[in-house]
């Protein structure tokens, strides 16, 4: 693995509009640093077990996000690593839910036969934790919240996230759409024992087709979680590909912030017209409630003008689209489609 350097020369320009334009997708538009590609085409020992390789991704890693080694524990994935989180705490109780949320989350837990609990979020689709509230998990119970939350967008507050670490035996927060810029909640790890935070390179450094994921937890916790880790060794493409990243890693992120200024040019833009109202959201997508029309009628129709929106499919969010933020070019695209459509409503 080479030492990491600044980004020279490998800035792509923004993705331009293409047909269909794909608004209904979570991975970063402008895709992996070019180095994920120059690294796995040269690579000749993808065949080989990655034991040691893994050793130096794990200190590369540590030096790069500034969280000791002991207190990481690679996965191959945000599944493998949910997974992981739930077989280590099955034995002892329930997983707490708080809809509206990414649903395989839900039937992750389902497969796995852990009794899951739904504690629905405020009307602001936020996790409020009321202060002097007597609500409290049950026994053994593992609290599991996604911050920035999908499809809404909303992050867990620090404040709320510390009163679930009182009020349940753990608390796992899923950070994987955290790096578009939502505030961290890895540094109460440090103050809390009952505290894991999971973050991934899958969306926002683009390597969804290499998954790879690591989870921040308490050195005493990191060690019993790497035993029920679904594979002793990493695969060699994505060790490659994470190595690759970290590598370039100026890239990625500023990458992920382009994205992040063109969700608040779009947020700008869906303001402006009257038929749809977007949330204020930390992720790289907005939730938006149509307030004209009908959502399914929106979706068919900006499918037929080669626009695909993620309508959701929780009923709490039966009036709403989420919709991605991708390039100039495409936001301009879904404005003047969206005009066209208000014109026939």
């Amino acid at each position: 693995m080479t030492g990491r350097r600044p980004n020279a020369g490998t800035t792509r320009r923004p993705p331009v509009a293409e047909w269909p334009l794909r608004l209904d997708l979570l991975v970063n538009p402008y895709g992996p640093s070019i180095r994920v590609q120059e690294a796995i085409a040269a690579a000749t020992d993808l065949h080989l077990p990655t034991g040691r390789r893994e050793s130096l991704l794990l200190r590369a890693l540590s030096d790069t996000i500034g969280i000791s080694a002991e207190s990481l524990v690679l996965a191959a994935g945000i599944s493998d690593a949910i997974t992981m989180l739930f077989n280590w705490r099955r034995p002892t109780g329930s997983v707490v839910l708080f809809p509206p949320t990414d649903a395989s989350v839900g039937h992750l837990a389902s497969r796995l036969g852990i009794e899951s609990i739904s504690v629905p979020r405020s009307y602001r689709f936020t996790v409020d934790i009321d202060p002097d509230g007597d609500w409290h998990a049950p026994r053994g119970a593992t609290a599991y919240v996604m911050s920035p939350n999908d499809p809404t967008g909303s992050v867990l507050s620090a404040q709320d996230a510390v009163r679930l670490l009182r009020r349940c035996e753990f608390l796992v927060v899923d950070e994987r759409h955290g790096d578009y810029g939502a505030r961290s909640l890895a540094p109460l790890v440090r103050e809390f024992d009952n505290l894991i935070v999971v973050r991934s390179f899958e969306t926002w450094a683009g390597l969804s087709g290499f998954p790879f994921a690591y989870l921040i937890a308490p050195s005493s916790i990191a060690g019993q979680l790497s035993g029920f880790r679904l594979r002793s060794e990493l695969p060699a493409a994505t060790v490659t590909a994470a190595e690759a990243t970290l590598d370039d890693y100026t890239y990625v992120q500023a990458s992920a912030h382009r994205v992040r200024e063109e969700k608040s040019r779009l947020y700008r833009q869906l303001r402006k017209l009257n038929m749809v109202r977007p949330l204020s959201s930390w992720a790289n997508f907005l939730l938006a409630r149509v307030e004209r029309g009908d959502p399914v009628l929106f979706e068919h129709e900006l499918a037929e003008r080669g626009i695909a929106v993620y309508r959701p499919l929780q009923p709490e969010l039966v009036d709403y689209l989420r919709i991605s933020a991708v390039g100039p070019e495409s936001t301009l695209e879904l404005k003047r489609a969206l005009i066209d459509i208000a014109a026939t409503l």
